[in-house]
């Protein structure tokens, strides 16, 4: 399981371009979560069953995305990720 870590600016259409990412490419994340700071957003995107080298593509794709200062990726742990956020959620934290 793998998550984006998206910073990016303070626009109304960041985050469906972010979310519109992951549509074109038919993959539905396991979690997204976008959290306001003073000068930019904090996008998370958890997904799962991505190669580690398909993953490596999408984040830096993701960083050419318009809106996106910046974009990291990490591999996280699938026993780490409680059962009942194995559905797709979405939680916006303002």
């Amino acid at each position: 399981m793998h998550r984006f870590r998206i910073d990016a600016i303070l626009d109304p259409q960041s985050l469906p371009r972010v979310a519109n990412f992951f549509a074109q490419r038919a993959f539905v994340p396991n979690a997204l979560t976008m959290h306001l700071l003073p000068s930019h957003m904090r996008i998370e995107v958890v997904v799962a069953g991505l190669e580690a080298a398909q993953a490596a593509i999408i984040a830096a794709k993701l960083g050419e995305v318009v809106a996106v200062l910046r974009s990291e990726l990490e591999e996280i742990e699938t026993r780490g990720f409680a059962a009942d956020r194995a559905k797709p959620a979405l939680t916006l934290v303002g």
